[in-house]
């Protein structure tokens, strides 16, 4: 898993699990909420560390749709935005608010989304 150190005192802050490769590339959003972790295993996970070690809710994770290894992250000036890219230099851009994602799929999705998909994809335990 990745650790995160106060680098002052060489603590372990927080032990963020859940990559099953290995972490390539670590960001901070611009207000220190969240993490961002991308992987070799085709994924990248947002973390939200806003409430110190406890960080046992489950991740936003984001996938790469060929499975591909993701290699450098990172949170675009205002954090609602999360670039991340992989070793054949192509970059994607995920929105991070649940009311982007849902306007996004609202305007792109010509039928109705099933559960599985809103909360694999919107994550959002009901479809809205």
């Amino acid at each position: 898993g990745t650790k995160i150190w106060d680098a002052s005192t060489g603590q372990i802050l927080l032990s963020l699990l859940g990559h099953t490769g290995g972490v390539n590339d670590v960001a901070f959003s611009p207000d220190g909420a969240r993490v961002a972790t991308s992987s070799g295993d085709g994924t990248v996970k947002v973390w939200d560390v806003s409430t110190g070690s406890d960080v046992s809710k489950q991740p936003l994770t984001l996938y790469h749709p060929r499975g591909n290894a993701f290699w450098g992250v990172t949170f675009s000036p205002d954090g609602k935005r999360l670039a991340a890219s992989n070793i054949d230099g192509t970059v994607r851009f995920y929105a991070l608010p649940v009311e982007d994602i849902i306007a996004i799929a609202k305007s792109r999705v010509t039928r109705a989304l099933t559960q599985d998909e809103c909360q694999k994809y919107l994550h959002v335990d009901k479809c809205p």
